[in-house]
């Protein structure tokens, strides 16, 4: 019988699985733009309901997450668009834009982020200037030891 070895492979390999997880695709797609969570989050809405012509499923602006459905040809896919609050290395307001629509191929994540990216540049213009750096403390000269 040759056919034993290959389902004790299978087998060996479901088992392994099982016990040490089997490696998974995350359908998700991350991008920064160079601006405050207060101006992103109504922009972010506001694209998805009238510039992408997507269906607001749920939205929570504290938790800062919006559920929707997705037109692509003469289907509706399911996605969510996540923002989170961030900073950049100048100091600089930021925020994460997480996007996920598992049903479709990645670059349809990347281009609805690329696309929001855009129309943030277009409704903000360039983003603020990051906060001036504060000088370094002076040692106090008048503390003797």
């Amino acid at each position: 019988m040759r056919s034993l070895p290959v389902a004790v492979a299978a087998s060996a390999f479901i088992v392994a699985g099982l016990l040490f997880g089997l490696p998974t695709a995350e359908a998700r797609c991350v991008g920064t733009v160079p601006y405050p969570i207060a101006d992103v989050w109504p922009s972010a809405v506001r694209f998805l309901r009238i510039d992408r012509n997507c269906v607001i499923r749920e939205k929570d602006d504290a938790a800062g997450y919006i559920l929707f459905d997705y037109p692509e040809g003469q289907k509706v896919y399911k996605g969510s668009l996540e923002l989170i609050r961030a900073s950049e290395n100048d100091g600089r307001e930021s925020t994460r834009v997480v996007a996920s629509l598992p049903s479709l191929p990645r670059h349809y994540e990347q281009l609805l982020i690329d696309k929001f990216a855009a129309r943030l540049r277009e409704d903000y213009g360039s983003p603020a200037p990051p906060p001036p750096r504060k000088p370094a403390p002076e040692p106090d000269a008048g503390v003797s030891r």
